[in-house]
């Protein structure tokens, strides 16, 4: 009952970021939550699920890894991580960085579907956990994704706030990335096969299908 309850506030709160967004985004509100929806058939709704883990401690942290670095493919991630016991990084500038345990807190992460509907003005966050010697880890992930049958792909008023600037970034020989569109369960097709590489050959392959 209490995990029941504990998913339910989860997921009003990843609804409320998302529609955070929107607005930071310039798009209407609930624009993010209806892209995750897809089609208008009764049952279609955005997926929610969680997962707990856990990382026990290794005698030779040296030879493993945790978790190895990879982009969550989804939408927004909440993570309810161990407060005492550390080990999430994320990739920063080329740097890997500590994610500090803080008590009472959820991690917001944005996934790789985030990434496309933004256009590329939010990015899905590059991550890992590294084996501890001491210390049992412990974390609670959920995931509010996109439905199967959701078509993804960057918003229209974005790409066309892109075509603005688009003059300035040719002078300057920056073409940036052209983010596909592509139906959700057509990418987890790919991306169960290729999570650990690199996303934007990710985003590409499911493109072309």
């Amino acid at each position: 009952k209490i995990m029941e309850e504990f998913r339910k506030e989860k997921k009003k709160l990843a609804e409320k970021l998302t529609e955070i967004m929107d607005e930071n985004l310039g798009l209407e509100k609930g624009y993010i939550k209806r892209a995750f929806k897809g089609d208008d058939k009764e049952g279609c709704h955005p997926f929610f699920g969680t997962k707990v883990s856990h990382y026990p401690p290794c005698p030779q942290p040296d030879l493993v890894n945790g978790l190895r670095a990879h982009t969550d493919a989804g939408g927004v991630i909440l993570l309810f991580q161990d407060d005492q016991v550390p080990g999430l990084q994320i990739l920063k500038d080329g740097q890997w960085i500590d994610v500090q345990p803080l008590e009472n807190s959820i991690v917001v992460n944005t996934g790789d579907q985030i990434e496309v509907i933004s256009n590329g003005r939010y990015k899905s966050v590059w991550h890992r956990v590294v084996a501890l010697e001491k210390g049992n880890r412990r974390s609670i992930a959920s995931f509010y994704n996109p439905s199967a049958s959701a078509t993804i792909g960057p918003a229209p008023q974005l790409l066309k706030q892109k075509q603005v600037v688009e003059e300035a970034a040719y002078a300057a020989h920056d073409h940036g990335f052209e983010y596909p569109k592509f139906v959700f369960g057509d990418y987890m097709g790919v991306y169960v096969k290729e999570k650990f590489s690199p996303k934007e050959p990710r985003f590409l392959a499911v493109g072309s299908m």
